[in-house]
């Protein structure tokens, strides 16, 4: 027996909906005999024309190499034509007027046509216009469909072209604003009527170029907008202990993830401040309800390839606990990756926690509270006129002295050598910030004992929560961490120590006296002066054995800053000179390594240090 559906009356119609169905029928039929006909009719007129040779031929053949676009079967001239077109699914025509001169962007228009196959994507249209034939409010929106391929295709000939041949473009269509739109199925032309070309002008005098890798985009868009299909909410284990953020608790909105990934592409970094800036306050949202903002800040500075891993890994984290990082970001011991990138550490902070006061790590009545830290060491690199970041290391750890503590932790890279029984480290530890300062800073305990000093550094102004990724750096603090390690058997004292930074670029020159960075150009001598770094002495006394770290800070500012990467990345090195007895000067050779905060290592490209 034949199954459900609808099906072919038996006999002649007995009933209305009968009637409806062969009317219906009858009306397919005949707009595909319509359709079909006049593309036959356009065939035969096309094969008619006249083929072109010779120049104009080589012309349009160098265009599409230089373009890399595909050639058409056949390229004729035909008297009738007004504008050019491209006709046919199987032996696709470039169709150009009699005597047309020829005009590249025009050309240049079909061919892009001709890639992205808007030749099949009428005819799908067309189809759908036959089943559809009786609904007029469809028949506008395939009209609506076939405008939209023209605007799109002018935004593809805009992005090939620079200056005044966008101009010459609008031009150019302004000029076919009179042409009657083509409606033959399988046709594809410029010229699709006054008020459309209208529209389309309009849509060039707003052309913005789309970033480098909005199809990637658009494909997680996609993917983002299938999660609900699939995804669930994630659930703790049985006793867990663990606190779910509240926006967790509901449904993701796939189209906010699609407008979030949209409004990044629009606004990526385009500084190595912004780039760290949305970097930061990305591990700042996970844990403030700011699921969404998480997301934005991390794919506006993510690499375009990566994105599928970012949104993936974003949808994972939703399930997280939100006891997180309440303070943040702040950038640590910004170094050249020896290319045209930078290394830098991102903290985050927030209070200890205990279960109850009986744990022995309880601070007494005036002892600091004990701060946590996590820290991201991080590759900031160009990426076209834009900026990523990369994690490379993660490092969490405990600062028992609390928040204002002289921090001992190395930065991203650390210089190490021996001479005369006396081993030296230098870690290029110094502190930049964005916009108005870390986040939350007033929710650490230990805030309550800042003094005026580090309240230049750390204003308790709260910072936009948004991300910046134009902004410049806000704040700079120049130090270094000065490790040294009497590895003989006799005391050394006095025991000196001068350790000067180096560029590799001749023009950088250390700023102001020792201990003190300097922040301007010298008027005579044309050299940079760097706040990044100073040069430093002192004098100790070493027992046998007996290891000394020092934190040693310079000079800083705050403010409207320079936009100068070089007031703000650490040298290429240093040169350190040991005077022993006050007499015995020994020049200590250094080598570099990739250090984490607590004095690991990490490599880059296969290698544990700069080549």
């Amino acid at each position: 027996a034949p199954g459900p559906g609808p099906r072919w009356p038996p006999g002649a119609p007995t009933s209305w909906t009968d009637w409806a169905f062969l009317i219906y029928c009858a009306g397919v039929v005949l707009w595909a005999a319509w359709f079909v006909a006049g593309a036959v009719r356009l065939s035969l007129r096309v094969r008619g024309g006249v083929p072109v040779e010779g120049e104009r031929r080589a012309a349009i053949e160098a265009l599409a190499r230089e373009q890399r676009l595909p050639m058409p079967r056949r390229i004729v001239e035909c008297r009738w034509a007004r504008t050019p077109f491209v006709v046919g699914v199987v032996r696709p025509a470039l169709v150009l007027p009699m005597g047309w001169a020829l005009d590249g962007k025009v050309v240049l228009h079909e061919l892009l046509h001709l890639k992205y196959r808007d030749v099949w994507a009428g005819w799908l249209t067309t189809a759908l216009r036959c089943l559809h034939w009786c609904n007029p409010f469809l028949w506008f929106v395939f009209d609506k469909m076939g405008n939209d391929r023209e605007s799109l295709c002018d935004q593809r000939v805009l992005e090939r072209l620079e200056g005044e041949e966008r101009r010459d473009y609008g031009r150019c269509l302004l000029a076919m604003a009179d042409d009657r739109a083509m409606r033959t199925p399988g046709a594809t032309t410029m010229a699709n009527g006054a008020r459309a070309v209208k529209a389309r002008i309009e849509a060039i005098a707003r052309f913005k170029r789309f970033p480098q890798g909005m199809g990637l985009v658009s494909g997680c868009i996609v993917f983002a907008l299938s999660l609900s299909l699939v995804a669930g909410v994630p659930v703790p284990a049985e006793g867990e202990e663990t606190t779910v953020r509240a926006s967790q608790e509901i449904e993701m909105a796939p189209e906010l993830v699609a407008e979030t990934l949209v409004l990044a592409s629009q606004n990526r970094a385009t500084t190595v401040a912004g780039a760290l800036d949305a970097y930061g306050k990305g591990e700042y949202h996970r844990f403030y309800d700011g699921i969404y903002d998480e997301l934005l800040c991390w794919t506006i500075c993510a690499p375009q390839e990566d994105l599928p891993a970012v949104l993936e890994r974003w949808e994972q984290d939703r399930g997280r606990a939100a006891y997180g990082w309440r303070t943040g970001p702040v950038f640590r011991g910004l170094t050249s990756d020896g290319g045209d990138g930078y290394l830098c550490q991102v903290f985050w902070f927030r209070d200890m926690r205990f279960k109850s006061d009986d744990d022995p790590r309880w601070p007494e009545e005036d002892e600091p509270w004990p701060v946590e830290y996590l820290c991201h060491t991080v590759r900031v690199r160009p990426d076209g006129d834009y900026w990523t970041v990369e994690k490379l290391a993660e490092t969490s750890a405990v600062l028992e002295e609390g928040w204002y503590s002289e921090h001992q932790l190395y930065g991203p890279v650390t210089w190490s050598g021996e001479a005369e029984g006396i081993s030296v480290e230098l870690s290029h530890t110094t502190t930049t910030t964005t916009g108005a300062g870390p986040l939350r800073l007033a929710s650490l305990r230990d805030y309550q004992e800042e003094n005026g000093l580090q309240d230049i550094l750390y204003p308790s102004a709260p910072d936009p929560e948004a991300p910046l990724p134009d902004s410049t750096f806000s704040s700079v603090w120049s130090s270094i961490l000065l490790c040294m390690e009497n590895q003989g058997d006799t005391t050394r004292y006095p025991l000196q120590i001068h350790a000067q930074p180096v560029w590799d670029d001749p023009e950088i020159q250390v700023g102001g006296s020792v201990l003190s960075g300097g922040f301007s150009w010298g008027s005579s001598t044309k050299a940079f002066r760097s706040e990044a770094a100073f040069t430093y002495e002192g004098v100790f006394s070493l027992e046998p054995g007996e290891v000394i770290q020092n934190q040693c800070d310079g000079g800083g500012a705050e403010g409207a800053l320079s936009d100068d990467m070089r007031h703000f990345v650490g040298p290429d090195g240093y040169q350190v000179t040991l005077t022993l007895d006050l007499e015995k000067s020994v020049a200590i050779p250094l080598t570099p390594r990739y250090t984490t905060p607590d004095g690991g290592t990490f490599t880059l490209d296969g290698e544990e240090g700069p080549q």
